[in-house]
């Protein structure tokens, strides 16, 4: 007898296989671009290794503990939690797609893009804590505490901040190289579905139980909501979203690919510092003499010569 999977479990087998081979692609690129440069795979990297552990636990949660049949358990809170925070290892690695960017973006910009991770890290630490808080599973599902509230409006203050400086950076796209205009491309498009994925953390945290008759009746529950809803706000949006970034790093030189131009930049200006202290020295000031006198010599013996050659030949 054929057993058939609820539409949940579909998308968590869905998402174990994206998500893995993210997972892989992340590792390969923190590879082939060395730690110095790969702040954006590592946090991609921690955002697969996050999602895998979350839709585990939420295909377990789905076998023992149907929806509806037991108060909100351990497993589906930390299913809530992992989803929650998965928007931290993606703002990180979007602050640090930006920062990657040398001309572009200036010294000031930097330092905003590094105190952005400030608040971020105090939102990680609010959503665990509301995770965990006893009053986020008085019922069968899970509940968005005013510490999950006031992480969520943290994400959100920290993307207005990111299109703000996604924007002053693009303004002088001028600046940037081909591999910073990948860059910035990249981080552009990224901003609408990154805008979806916020807009559902919202509608979770902050969905009014008095609208609702019951529980079953919310929409937008991370544990007990529509799945349709959150595959098509959240899930989709990841997929996209890091699917662009890994896109965006096969695309960039590796740390090979790097060391090769540096060395070709460095031997440049050498030769060309080279030829400028040659011309400095007193034998190339003599050399440089004696060419001149001896053009000045040859030149009238020519048109003498070219003179008297046409003379001959009208004779």
């Amino acid at each position: 007898m054929a057993v058939v999977l609820p539409f949940a479990a579909i998308v968590n087998i869905i998402t174990l296989i994206f998500f893995f081979i993210y997972t892989c692609i992340a590792s390969w690129l923190i590879f082939r671009q060395g730690l110095g440069r790969s702040a954006p795979w590592i946090w991609l990297l921690l955002l697969g290794i996050c999602r895998l552990t979350q839709v585990s636990l939420d295909l377990a949660a789905t076998t023992m503990y149907p929806v509806g049949s037991s108060s909100n358990t351990s497993i589906e809170s930390g299913v809530a939690i992992l989803t929650t925070m998965g928007l931290t290892p993606l703002f990180m690695a979007t602050t640090s797609l930006l920062n990657t960017t040398t001309r572009p973006k200036g010294r000031r910009m930097q330092w905003i893009l590094l105190m952005v991770h400030v608040p971020l890290v105090i939102s990680f630490v609010l959503i665990v804590a509301g995770g965990i808080d006893p009053d986020s599973r008085e019922g069968p599902t899970f509940a968005a505490t005013a510490s999950t509230k006031a992480g969520i409006t943290i994400y959100v203050t920290c993307f207005i901040v990111l299109i703000w400086a996604t924007t002053v950076i693009s303004a002088r796209l001028y600046l940037a190289d081909s591999d910073e205009v990948k860059i910035l491309t990249t981080v552009a498009l990224s901003l609408p579905f990154f805008v979806v994925d916020v807009v559902y953390m919202m509608c979770f945290a902050f969905e009014d139980w008095g609208e609702v008759e019951t529980w079953e009746d919310m929409k937008f529950n991370v544990i007990s909501g529509s799945v349709t809803i959150q595959l098509c706000m959240q899930v989709v949006m990841e997929y996209i979203i890091v699917g662009l970034y890994l896109g965006l790093g096969l695309e960039l030189p590796g740390k090979a690919a790097r060391l090769k131009k540096q060395v070709e930049n460095q031997v440049d200006q050498a030769r060309a510092l080279d030829m400028d202290q040659l011309q400095e020295t007193l034998l190339w000031k003599l050399h440089d003499g004696i060419s001149r006198v001896i053009a000045a010599m040859i030149m009238p013996a020519l048109q003498f010569a070219h003179w008297v050659l046409g003379r001959i030949l009208r004779s």
